[in-house]
């Protein structure tokens, strides 16, 4: 059946360019060479669309065979079957990220962080067709948003890239994983040095003299068990028994003699960022030291689950994103809270903020500490290259490293 010929009015359209009526209002549709039809946006004029047409047109259909739709021809339809996983990469990410939650037991951090690149990815790139996308459009995103960042954190953003293609090949939506071509950055030993200054004992002390209860609390917990805000602020006054992503303390009925040092129980941290290494599940003994840490806390008079705890502002109050209880401290707020007094005291002001010690080095001075002692820092610390004591808990066979009992003290 032939198609109705053009009116008077739409005689001077471009091909695959139509005017409709859609929901009562004048709308221009056009056709790409894929065949599905696309709706300009409304308040496009005429003219826009005609100028919109003829470009599009002059790019992807300039070496085609013209030839008449009225009359019967033996050339093949220029028509393609819509291919209906060429979607819209919106519609493909959270089917990747879906993927990715069940089939990857990935740490709350790194996801967060995976799904942080799917909405960046969505925003610069979430209309494009997924089977039109290519590795210029992937360099062009990279180099947008960390042409700046250093060579491991690049690398970093190639890599959960290329697990989000890798997903999209394996569901069809593209039809070669072109992300396997992109190289990596090539990193020396410099890459690895680390950039942030270390803590000193006396700058230690300066910010624990003039911090807020809930942040000495922490700051002492990071200390004794050289461990990082992210494991701090889920540790647990009590728990019945040592699980798995559990942190918490289980309190012997007497205290016990062990290596000539007074221990009240056993604290188990299991470290979320290497959580299934053998080695991210340590057992500390509870000295006197974590011992009087606790009883610190308590002087606040709150009643909280965790050690780590304040009483929230009466506008902010709620539970707190990787929370379950209102006093509970969200690590991120522990992390600011020291930052701030930090720069509050002055201290490291002649170096770029990006240079200056944060929680995080309460880690690797409670390290160097330990190593001043005579002791190995390896075990407490989660670290996998040293000789462990192994504790068999008997629950799901999970095993947890012992550490020795130690204090470790700022001030001889």
């Amino acid at each position: 059946m032939a198609a109705r010929p053009r009116s008077i009015k739409t005689a001077h359209y471009p091909e695959f360019l139509w005017k409709v009526t859609h929901k009562g209002k004048t709308r221009f549709r056009f056709q790409t060479v894929d065949g599905s039809r696309k709706m300009f946006p409304l308040g496009t004029t005429e003219q826009q669309a005609i100028q919109a047409a003829l470009a599009y047109n002059a790019k992807h259909r300039a070496s085609e065979a013209r030839f008449c739709l009225d009359a019967p021809s033996n050339y093949p339809s220029p028509m393609k079957k819509k291919d209906s996983l060429d979607k819209p990469l919106r519609e493909w990410l959270p089917v990747v990220i879906k993927r990715v939650k069940s089939e990857e037991e990935l740490s709350a951090g790194v996801l967060s962080r995976f799904i942080n690149e799917c909405n960046k990815l969505e925003q610069d790139l979430g209309s494009v067709l997924t089977k039109s996308l290519t590795l210029v459009h992937i360099n062009e995103f990279l180099n947008s948003h960390y042409s700046n960042d250093s060579k491991r954190t690049f690398n970093g953003k190639i890599s959960n890239l290329k697990k989000i293609f890798s997903y999209l090949a394996d569901e069809s939506a593209i039809d070669t994983n072109f992300m396997l071509s992109k190289k990596l950055k090539k990193v020396s030993q410099d890459d690895f040095k680390k950039r942030r200054n270390n803590l000193t004992v006396e700058d230690y002390e300066n910010i624990y003299s003039a911090a807020p209860l809930f942040l000495k609390v922490a700051m002492a917990l990071s200390l004794q068990t050289t461990h990082v805000v992210r494991e701090v602020y889920r540790i647990k006054y009590k728990i019945k028994e040592p699980k798995e992503g559990v942190c918490g303390i289980v309190w012997f009925k007497e205290p016990k003699l062990q290596d000539g040092n007074i221990i009240h129980g056993t604290l188990y941290i299991h470290r979320e960022k290497v959580k299934k290494a053998a080695s991210s599940m340590v057992a500390i003994p509870v000295t006197d030291a974590i011992k009087e840490i606790v009883e610190l806390s308590k002087t606040d008079r709150l009643h909280c689950p965790y050690i780590v705890h304040r009483k929230p502002i009466q506008a902010k109050r709620g539970i707190a994103k990787d929370c379950d209880h209102p006093y509970q401290v969200h690590h991120h707020n522990i992390s600011k809270e020291f930052s701030k007094i930090r720069d509050q005291l002055g201290l490291y002001s002649n170096l770029d903020i990006s240079l200056r010690p944060t929680y995080h080095e309460i880690r690797g001075l409670s390290a160097r500490l330990i190593e001043q002692m005579g002791e190995s820092a390896t075990i407490r610390m989660a670290h996998s290259d040293a000789k462990t004591t192994k504790i068999y808990t008997g629950s799901r066979d999970l095993i947890w490293n012992e550490a020795t009992p130690i204090t470790v003290k700022t001030s001889q």
